[in-house]
């Protein structure tokens, strides 16, 4: 029979050394495994062995611990064995070969799988949480320097591709991943459809200026109904374009389809982004911004996303070192939901420390 481990997740938090394992314990994430279930298990035909949250529990562990497929799994010991539910009904101890862990993540997930459990993951984060203000800013991964694929990026001294991750508080909950030269301001417009997505709810969305476009001031009020607060350069002007004045003039302008220069404000600036004029939506969205005294005390809060950049780094392998170039978004992803879900068992249990999981190996 299966011995039972009849402990709180905080016996486990308190000590000075624990497993992590035995803190994954108690992540539940069974209607994500049920999705994986229905959407990479289709075939009726084809009959899984291992449970899929106990397979996910064993990606994290992986990448917590840093090791390689067969070291992973021959890493665990009995107890962990049973914490992570790799038993059967008459309790026997079944173990995947690390074959088995390589194709479940490599070809049953892939790019597409983990991208989804991310979003999922994500979603029941924003629900838990409940947190109005986000904030996206990119981190680099580094590569060797010997590394012929990876792109050098001037600014950060190495060879690199990058992670573009959204948080909301503290919490990441999307990440988008480029090349190391690639601009920040592309990628936002994937993020603000990620969050409308997973129904998120929140007033400010905050970013430097290298998401400056004014399209994405726009992008974030209209998709996201939230205010963008984004960073402007220090050589900025109010632009004329968004005045008002401006703003009546094109509405006028377009009179025939629609344009009410008696509307509301809201409902011009809405009129205008769907008529192809999203940009000077997002000049009129960032003159609020300047003229706003207010706008500099909440830019701060978005301090709190290099720290954060560097826990992930502390706690799983996030570079790009010793990955084949094909599979560096893979990989880079994967580490990403892995923090995410140990970010997910805190957040579960109630957890007002962070980062509790620090101690565990």
């Amino acid at each position: 029979m299966v011995a039972h481990f009849e402990v709180s997740i905080e016996t486990y938090v308190n000590t000075e050394s624990a497993s992590i394992c035995q803190f994954l314990h108690f992540l539940c994430i069974e209607d994500i495994s049920k999705h994986v279930q229905r959407a990479y298990y289709a075939n009726n035909s084809w009959h899984y062995r291992y449970s899929i949250s106990s397979m996910i529990k064993l990606f994290i562990v992986m990448c917590f611990r840093q090791l390689s497929y067969e070291k992973t799994v021959a890493s665990l010991t009995e107890e962990e064995a049973i914490l992570l539910a790799f038993h059967d009904d008459n309790g026997v101890i079944k173990l995947p070969s690390p074959k088995t862990l390589h194709n479940f993540v490599k070809y049953r997930l892939g790019e597409d799988g983990i991208s989804e459990i991310m979003m999922l993951v994500g979603e029941r984060i924003l629900k838990l949480t409940q947190i109005k203000e986000a904030k996206i800013d990119s981190t680099p991964l580094e590569a060797s320097r010997y590394d012929k694929y990876a792109d050098y990026n001037s600014h950060y001294e190495c060879k690199m591709d990058k992670a573009h991750i959204t948080m909301i508080g503290t919490y990441p909950v999307f990440m988008t991943h480029t090349n190391g030269k690639a601009g920040d301001s592309p990628e936002l417009i994937k993020h603000v459809e990620a969050l409308k997505k997973m129904n998120a709810d929140i007033d400010l969305y905050s970013a430097d200026t290298g998401y400056k476009a004014f399209t994405n001031h726009a992008d974030i009020w209209y998709h996201l109904h939230a205010r963008p607060v984004i960073a402007y350069p220090k050589n900025a002007v109010i632009s004329t374009e968004g005045e008002l004045d401006r703003i009546d003039h094109w509405v006028n302008k377009m009179w025939k389809i629609g344009g009410d220069v008696h509307a509301s404000i809201e409902s011009k600036l809405k009129f205008l982004y769907e008529n192809e004029r999203a940009e000077q939506v997002g000049m009129y969205l960032r003159n609020q911004n300047m003229r706003d005294r207010s706008f500099l005390s909440l830019y701060k809060k978005r301090g709190e996303c290099e720290p954060k950049h560097g826990h992930i780094k502390d706690v799983v392998k996030f570079d790009i070192r010793r990955v084949r170039a094909e599979s560096r978004k893979l990989y880079s992803l994967l580490s990403f939901i892995a923090y995410q879900l140990l970010v997910l068992t805190e957040v579960q249990n109630g957890f007002t420390k962070k980062n509790s999981f620090g101690r565990f190996y």
